[in-house]
């Protein structure tokens, strides 16, 4: 389930992050909005998907284990019960982690004018992603160092992208 909640919430920092930088342009008032907005969205969004996702691969699951036993049906068992609750759990995860991560870039615009709370909210989200890498490299048991840099580098080019988007779209 760590893996969902993981999933989730690089989703949700990076993409809110995406609206953060690409609205800097507006008052904090409309880039709250607009980002939580979004968060919840994108929670609501990551919960539907993860659900019907899940739900396809342990039906499926079940549909190769009812033909193993040749003519007994599942539906209504023990292992169909819990299916439907691994779904909502992995749903509810994978949504739960989307609207945290999303929350993290809003927070700064809660505190600060709209230009230096942008630049807190890339700060933030790069040193969240950096110890998800970490974590990530200590599981795996790959090298941690180049797992938080790549996480970094991925982060830091969505915001540059984004910010050059925006630069091009809203002039000064």
């Amino acid at each position: 389930m760590t893996g969902q909640f993981l999933r989730g919430f690089l989703d949700g920092s990076l993409s809110i992050l995406g609206i953060v930088i690409g609205a800097s342009a507006a008052s904090s008032a409309i880039i709250i909005a607009a980002a939580l907005g979004g968060a919840l969205t994108a929670g609501i969004a990551n919960l539907l998907s993860a659900l019907s996702a899940e739900e396809v691969e342990q039906y499926k699951e079940l549909r190769r284990i009812e033909d193993a036993m040749v003519s007994v049906e599942l539906k209504g068992s023990q292992l169909d019960t819990q299916i439907s609750k691994r779904t909502a759990k992995v749903g509810a995860i994978d949504g739960l982690g989307t609207v945290i991560g999303g929350s993290i870039p809003i927070l700064p615009y809660l505190f600060l004018p709209s230009f230096e709370a942008m630049i807190v909210a890339i700060g933030v989200v790069i040193v969240m992603v950096s110890f998800l890498g970490i974590y990530m490299g200590k599981v795996s048991r790959k090298n941690i160092a180049f797992s938080a840099l790549k996480m970094v580098t991925f982060t830091a080019a969505v915001a540059a992208v984004v910010y050059l988007v925006q630069a091009l779209i809203v002039p000064d």
